[in-house]
């Protein structure tokens, strides 16, 4: 492997490493960028290296460069029209950057795919799957970090900055651990297997720490669709080996259950009453209690959307901080395609859907692992966001576009 793909392995596996020392940082008081220095570091790295390698002359050379070039485009005239100062430029380019890293990943292993073998992109996502486990709970067991919800006693995340971006990280490392684990049931040694179904477990307490609903909802569906899967649809393995391991599972979980309740019990009625709350707070209100306002706020948005401005910004979008200046919603109504819309306008949202939509061809196309967290990603980033603007889910799904080019094609088209 090239000394250049290693640097790239390194850099993209410790970003939970990074994002763990960032809050840290902040939680003490202390204004140090450490995670905008590091991005900007990735962006710097991928930038470089993408040109250096040159540009081949495919369908997804012209979609990658024309959504990086318009991006540029729609932020300087946003600038122009918006009357935005330095600093909102400055806060606006920030946004973009992150955006931009899910688009600049991929084409990177795209260029460098017969470089990166599966074996040891896969490593990127186990040590992914170890930092984000080990970030949360040697604070926990410290007594240290922060609540999941500010003002309760709900959920922990450690020292990790956004709840959705933290839970989105521990469903990815859960998914691709679990799917890792039963691969590797007859590959590996015993040891092996072990030190994989700690991590998968450790995913799984970590979601349950985490406290969200999603977060909680998904750990348990997953578990149920690997064991189901593992026993009644893995050919490759004998009926002694699943005995085994269902065994196993049984002792495990009773263990869990008798010596765990208290801590189970304790997690999941600040939980319940934390929804309690908000349901009682949206007066009954489904819509808004499932969508977490965000029906709410996206009404509002596109209200502000239709009744200001002009053409040109309804064409371009409206950025950022002229929408958290202006709008009284933030920057994002937390729903991935409507804030590309609100941001970079009716263009924007078609180059975007354009990019995505060769992703997802790729992803029908090939079986794997990453095909199956590319759709989760979407999934999730269309009805709760923080995938596509976010600087540590953008890595993240960067990571898995990326792993759709290094595996081999399903049978279907063999």
């Amino acid at each position: 492997m090239l000394k250049e793909t290693k640097i790239f392995i390194i850099l993209f596996a410790m970003f939970p490493v990074v994002d763990a020392l960032n809050g840290f940082v902040l939680s003490a008081g202390i204004n140090l960028p450490i995670g905008v220095v590091y991005r900007l570091i990735c962006v710097g790295f991928l930038v470089f290296q993408i040109a250096r390698k040159g540009f081949p002359k495919r369908l997804y050379t012209i979609l990658s460069m024309t959504f990086i070039l318009y991006g540029v485009i729609a932020l300087f005239i946003q600038t122009i029209v918006l009357q935005n100062d330095v600093s909102a430029l400055f806060y606006d380019l920030t946004n973009m950057t992150k955006f931009f890293l899910w688009a600049l990943i991929p084409y990177y292993v795209y260029q460098r795919r017969n470089q990166l073998m599966e074996t040891s992109y896969e490593k990127i996502f186990l040590a992914i799957s170890i930092f984000f486990t080990l970030g949360l709970l040697i604070p926990y067991t410290l007594g240290i970090g922060n609540q999941t919800y500010a003002g309760s006693d709900a959920g922990y995340k450690a020292f990790f900055f956004a709840n959705n971006d933290t839970t989105i990280g521990f469903i990815v490392s859960a998914t691709f651990t679990g799917w890792y684990l039963f691969r590797q049931t007859k590959a590996t040694r015993l040891r092996t297997r072990l030190m994989l179904a700690l991590l998968y477990l450790g995913n799984l307490l970590s979601l349950l720490l985490l406290g969200t609903k999603t977060g909680i909802v998904y750990g348990v569906v997953l578990t149920i669709f690997l064991l189901l899967r593992f026993f009644f649809f893995q050919k490759r393995v004998g009926p002694a080996v699943k005995w085994g391991v269902g065994v196993t599972v049984v002792t495990v979980l009773t263990f869990i259950l008798f010596q765990g309740r208290a801590f189970i019990v304790e997690t999941m009625s600040g939980l319940v009453q934390r929804l309690t709350y908000f349901y009682t707070l949206y007066n009954g209100d489904l819509v808004r209690f499932i969508t977490s306002s965000r029906s709410e706020f996206l009404d509002s948005a596109f209200r502000s959307f239709i009744d200001s401005g002009n053409l040109i910004t309804q064409l371009f979008g409206y950025g950022f901080s002229h929408r958290v200046a202006t709008w009284g919603l933030g920057d994002l109504v937390e729903m991935d395609f409507f804030d590309v819309f609100f941001s970079l306008g009716i263009l924007g949202l078609l180059v975007t859907l354009s990019l995505l939509l060769f992703f997802f061809v790729t992803a029908c196309k090939k079986r794997s692992i990453y095909s199956m967290l590319f759709l989760i990603l979407i999934l999730y980033g269309v009805f709760a966001g923080h995938v596509l603007f976010s600087a540590l889910s953008s890595t993240l799904f960067g990571l898995v576009c990326g792993g759709l080019f290094l595996q081999k094609e399903s049978l279907c088209e063999k």
